[in-house]
């Protein structure tokens, strides 16, 4: 899972918005361990020069950049020592073992009880689409933020055959007003690795235009603490044949 540098400045919106909220939990909780592949410069940017000197980098940063096409001179930041000079304990959630010291879990089943309300933040840097039971996977998702905390969600707009699904913007509009979430900002994201560009897409109409290997980043945060329900899509909700 990786966290281009589009995607560590909505995930430093998020903090700031935990923050400003008073959510009190200084975990952050990653789905897969989140390779972030953004230069020091870039990372500087992000979250203020004085942090680049501070910076460690993986000792298997060439094995990571080569799985993700970059140059195997790439420099990969360690990011529970990068959540760590923020101020927040990384955890991370997966199936498998895969970089050292995940949380072992299946998201198409209910996770613990001991993880529910207990991150500021919970990343999701593309691990739903690959959920076979979603609805399940994003109950867990919501079940782990802490109160007034937040979650960040990276996943494909129109990426064919990437993971079993692709997410329209009232997906995530409609589960989240359902369930004691605000919608802090969606927003597509094209070509997120090496040029990244962002488009602005509605929350609920028809759209169109998208460009191709598009994904969605969208940023809710925990208004109420409610039981987890199934959404009506908003579109049918408004339908006055529904209301007669």
């Amino acid at each position: 899972m990786a966290l281009p540098v589009e995607a560590l400045r909505v995930i430093y919106l998020g903090l700031q918005a935990a923050q400003r909220a008073g959510c009190e939990s200084q975990r952050v909780l990653s789905l897969g361990y989140p390779d972030v592949l953004a230069s020091p410069e870039q990372i500087g940017r992000v979250f203020g020069a004085g942090i680049v000197e501070a910076l460690e980098f993986r000792p298997d940063s060439g094995e990571i950049a080569r799985w993700h096409g970059m140059a195997s001179g790439t420099r990969i930041v360690e990011s529970r020592h990068l959540m760590a000079l923020l101020g927040y304990d990384l955890e991370v959630l997966d199936v498998v073992e895969a970089r050292g010291g995940e949380l072992l879990h299946d998201l198409n089943e209910p996770v613990p009880t001991r993880l529910h309300r207990r991150y500021a933040l919970v990343i999701d840097p593309g691990t739903l689409e690959h959920c076979f039971n979603v609805a399940q996977a994003a109950c867990n998702l919501a079940e782990m933020v802490a109160p007034r905390g937040c979650v960040f969600h990276g996943n494909p707009l129109n990426m064919f055959n990437h993971g079993f699904y692709n997410f329209n913007p009232t997906w995530y509009r409609d589960f989240y007003a359902a369930n004691g979430f605000e919608i802090e900002l969606i927003e597509g994201v094209a070509d997120m690795v090496r040029d990244p560009k962002r488009f602005e897409v509605p929350l609920i109409e028809r759209f169109g235009g998208v460009p191709a290997n598009a994904s969605l980043y969208v940023l809710a945060r925990r208004v109420a603490d409610t039981r987890i329900r199934w959404p009506v899509q908003s579109k049918y909700v408004s339908n006055p044949a529904l209301k007669a």
